[in-house]
């Protein structure tokens, strides 16, 4: 995608799903809006399905498990919101429901102004302060791919759009990098803003170039 491209697409996703937004919501219509996947206009569908040329999938895949990993889902039979792990599902109340949106959407915006304070073309110092704040501030949303993704496309010049931190790892492993000590989805990735300033281009196109570069990651050597 040209940066004009990548750029048009983030605000898009921006004037729907940015903080004023989140803010802008709240009860049973901030639940929809930011956890039903049975409503196409909601966060959690464009963050996992969305594809069409209002908003492509070219942002990191979040794909497979269960709904389970927003916390909480929308049962399509009954309409019950549930939650739980897959071994263990449990049915709750509407109130209980949005109590969990609301926890999210605060934390998501908590995280936006981590993101905002944070220098450009950080350091390894800097994302390593990021991720403790991350930690310490928004655990409930910060530590998961989803709320990484939402992060990474509302900050698209400050965190890579891999959502897995072992493929952050693995491709700076194959760039010859020894990644940051520390674990967490935000401590690496002032490498890939520094590549990705030395060679003049996006973020997300390093890392499409990446991905067509190596390949799916794997755990052996020859």
């Amino acid at each position: 995608l040209s940066k004009a491209q990548l750029e048009g697409y983030y605000e898009t996703f921006r004037k729907r799903f940015g903080p004023d937004q989140l803010k802008a919501v709240d009860g049973e219509a901030l639940l929809e809006f930011m956890l039903d996947h049975g409503n196409h206009d909601s966060l959690v569908y464009w963050i996992e399905f969305k594809n069409d040329e209002e908003f492509p999938a070219r942002f990191g895949s979040i794909a497979g498990g269960s709904a389970l990993k927003f916390g909480i889902y929308r049962r399509k039979e009954t309409g019950a919101w549930t939650t739980g792990n897959t071994q263990d599902q449990r049915e709750i109340s509407l109130e209980e429901a949005i109590q969990y949106a609301r926890k999210h959407r605060d934390q998501l915006i908590l995280g936006t102004q981590l993101l905002e304070q944070l220098p450009p073309n950080g350091t390894d110092t800097d994302y390593r302060v990021l991720q403790e704040q991350m930690d310490g501030r928004a655990p409930d949303v910060s530590d998961l791919a989803w709320g990484h993704k939402y992060f990474s496309l509302l900050y698209p010049d400050k965190l890579d759009d891999y959502h897995i931190p072992d493929l952050q790892r693995f491709h700076l492993i194959k760039l010859l990098q020894i990644p940051p000590e520390g674990e967490g989805r935000y401590i690496v990735a002032g490498r890939y803003v520094t590549i990705a300033h030395e060679l003049g281009i996006p973020l997300n196109s390093l890392t499409t170039i990446l991905n067509v570069r190596h390949g799916r990651p794997y755990r052996y050597w020859r």
